[in-house]
């Protein structure tokens, strides 16, 4: 079974993204209309517009505007932008302004009533309509109204900043009276400070200590490096006696007496005395026996007694050197971290004797520093205002007044429409995704060879007629010589052929197939015999404006052997069987074993007979059609059916034993779907220098076949729903 064969999931490739988009194009302009017309409908008759005009004033922010504050005893200056957008907005600055307007008796009247708003009220609502914000890097407000009257904007605004240069104007001469006497006060205060610094210094300067501090100081700094030049000589001798010890210890009587042997010390000296008598005794020794004396020879018993004598001797020197040589690490060892204590504590000293007797003058140093420090700052300040107030007149100035807007600002129609269109785009988009998720039906050549496991022998595109209405040099042929081509060329086709379409339902086209493969065989010279076996809906009299009052069902009823009703047509090489009137009753006459009779005749008599039968699913003359046949097709309309009914399709005809050797997708819409675009080139590779095939009927008769074969198909469509399949 073809892997997810009846989740009716939605396999989707990246590279198919645009196919998906192209095939569901009318969707997504759709719902992009839909929502460009929303947004202009409502934006021009739902939404009330609304008008917006702005002035500029200059703010020049003098030092009467700056105000001081000490902290960690330093001075910080503190303008900002915040206080002056507050107070422009305040109720207090907008009640002049609602007096000198009107605007409460306005509003008032608007609604109808005689009585003016309140103060307050009146005073909140324009609150509401004006906002003032600083123009970056400059020091220039914007004072902006929105109001749904275009003139009222303009006034509004022009009010505001006309209120607020009177009312700076006013701040401006009282803070120049207060900012003058507060900081005069400040100098007066921080020169008493600064003086009060420096009697304190000097007072503490007269005492005459600060002399003999330093000389204490001094002499304790001189003995610190004297006792850190011994410390460091006694870590030296430490980390000598650490190397020899650990050098030492380790080795053997023989390793040791060879190295003090370089050790000019009478412990040395002793050492080697020591180990040259021994030796002399081991030779000794060595040669009374070799000269033939026994061992137990009272000589040799003697020299060996004062040798193991002097043996035990040299043992005994060589331990007590490795002790002393301990002791004397263990003496250095006491030494260095005696005198690290006393540097330590030579250290301390001069830390509190710096702390203690020092600090205090520095600390009265640095205080006069900064006491002068904050005197000079403020002098200063003091002179910067006064700079300022001699070349500062107007701390307001209107630079822009305000103008009556020609248009209102929103709803701005144009981004509102732009917005909408990307909405309804991208939900074009999404809804045409989400109907190919639930669209199970066959839409490529993958669908088919994934999921029915068998090979697409033809591509036929979109609104193709029956070939004899569009003549024998329609492009629309190749596709059907494509398909005769492959089933001479199959080898499931076997040897047989007779050959027969099939579909899982109706409508699929499979009528026009086998007609149009029939008749692309006739014009290559076989012999072609199209039996139309389909007792429900006969399609193929239509086709050729032949009478179908007999054929087919005459021979299953008994009245005829079927070369009686073989009938030629107006093609070449091309002959038919009707499928003849039958009735309903009659329809269990329909039988394998008379079907493989008439096959086995009519086999013998051409070169190709072709079987049109009904859908394979719910009606029983397809099942059996399909089993006689030597090959059969299944015809899928492309975007039609679910998988599903094909699959079942497939599978019916595999019940039957039916030799099923390929799939036909019919009805592509090759324009659209770039899956299949190359297929639209069967015609124009055959027709590059522009001309037309010549058709072979007159324009009536096709208009009139066309007729007839939309009826059949409405006939189709009409039986297919009421029958199950």
């Amino acid at each position: 079974m073809p892997e997810n064969s009846h989740t009716g999931g939605f396999n989707i490739h990246f590279l198919d993204y645009w196919r998906v988009i192209r095939n569901r194009f009318p969707i997504i302009l759709t719902v992009f209309m839909l929502a460009v017309i929303t947004a202009y409908v409502i934006t021009s008759y739902f939404i009330t517009p609304l008008y917006q005009t702005s002035g500029k004033m200059k703010v020049v922010k003098s030092s009467l505007d700056e105000e001081y504050f000490e902290q960690d005893e330093q001075l910080f200056l503190g303008p900002s932008w915040n206080a002056e957008i507050e107070e422009i907005q305040s109720e207090v600055m907008l009640k002049p302004v609602v007096q000198k307007l009107k605007l409460d008796e306005r509003w008032a009247r608007e609604q109808g009533s005689d009585t003016a708003f309140p103060l307050d009220v009146a005073s909140g609502r324009l609150g509401g309509m004006v906002t003032v914000r600083p123009m970056p890097k400059s020091n220039i407000l914007e004072v902006t109204v929105v109001s749904d009257k275009p003139e009222l904007t303009a006034e509004v605004v022009n009010a505001v900043m006309e209120n607020y240069v009177e009312m700076r104007d006013a701040e401006t001469q009282m803070k120049e009276a207060r900012a003058a006497q507060t900081i005069s006060k400040e100098i007066e205060m921080q020169e008493a400070k600064y003086e009060e610094a420096k009697k304190k210094l000097e007072a503490m300067r007269h005492e005459k200590k600060l002399e003999l501090v330093n000389q204490s100081v001094q002499m304790k700094e001189i003995e610190w490096d004297r006792l850190s030049g011994k410390l460091e000589d006694f870590k030296q001798g430490l980390l000598a006696s650490q190397i020899m010890l650990e050098r030492m210890l380790p080795l053997s009587d023989e390793e040791f007496i060879h190295v003090s042997s370089s050790d000019s010390s009478r412990s040395s000296n002793n050492l080697t005395s020591i180990r040259s008598k021994q030796l002399g005794l081991e030779s000794e020794i060595k040669q009374l026996v070799n000269s033939g004396v026994a061992t137990e020879h009272p000589r040799v018993v003697a020299l060996v007694a004062e040798y193991d004598k002097i043996n035990e001797q040299m043992r005994n020197l060589i331990q007590g050197q490795k002790e002393s040589m301990r002791i004397q690490h263990e003496i250095a060892k006491k030494n260095v971290e005696r005198l690290e204590k006393e540097v330590a504590q030579l250290s301390e000293e001069v830390r509190q004797a710096i702390t203690r007797d020092i600090k205090p003058y520095q600390e009265a140093e640095a205080e006069v520093a900064r006491e002068q420090n904050l005197l000079t700052m403020l002098t200063m300040s003091k002179k910067q205002k006064a700079f300022s107030q001699a070349i500062v007149d107007e701390p307001v100035q209107i630079i822009e007044t305000a103008k009556v807007p020609g248009a209102p600002f929103y709803p701005q129609t144009r981004i509102n429409l732009i917005v909408a269109g990307a909405l309804g785009l991208a939900l074009g988009i999404s809804l045409a995704f989400f109907i190919e998720y639930l669209d199970t039906s066959v839409k490529t050549m993958d669908d088919v060879e994934k999921f029915l496991e068998l090979p697409v022998l033809a591509v036929i595109p979109d609104g193709v007629a029956p070939l004899i209405e569009e003549g024998p040099d329609s492009p629309n042929a190749e596709g059907y010589r494509i398909l005769r081509a492959k089933i001479d060329l199959s080898p499931r086709s076997g040897t047989g052929n007779t050959l027969s379409m099939l579909s899982g339902g109706p409508g699929e086209g499979k009528s026009t197939t086998v007609f149009n493969l029939a008749y692309v065989s006739a014009q290559a010279g076989q012999s072609v015999l199209l039996v139309d076996a389909d007792m429900r809906r006969p399609t193929m009299h239509k086709l050729l404006s032949a009478d179908n009052s007999h054929g087919l069902a005459d021979v299953f009823l008994g009245r005829g052997e079927a070369y009686q009703f073989i009938r030629a047509s107006s093609v070449p090489n091309l002959h038919f069987i009707s499928a003849g009137d039958m009735p309903t009753v009659e329809m269990g006459s329909f039988s394998g074993l008379k079907l493989r009779e008439i096959l086995s005749d009519l086999k013998l008599r051409y070169d190709l007979v072709l079987v049109d039968a009904p859908p394979v699913l719910g009606i029983s003359e397809g099942s059996v059609i399909a089993h006689e046949v030597d090959a059969c097709i299944l015809v899928i309309q492309h975007r039609r059916y679910p998988r599903d009914i094909s699959l079942r399709a497939k599978r019916a005809i595999e019940e039957v034993k039916g030799n099923l050797i390929g799939v036909v997708l019919n009805a592509v819409a090759i324009q659209s779907d770039e899956a299949y675009y190359y297929y639209s080139s069967y015609g124009n590779y055959y027709y590059k220098d522009g001309s037309k095939p010549t058709p072979s009927r007159t324009e009536a008769q096709v208009k009139a076949v066309r007729a007839r074969m939309a009826a059949s198909h409405q006939e189709n469509q009409s039986a297919g729903d009421s029958e199950s399949f």
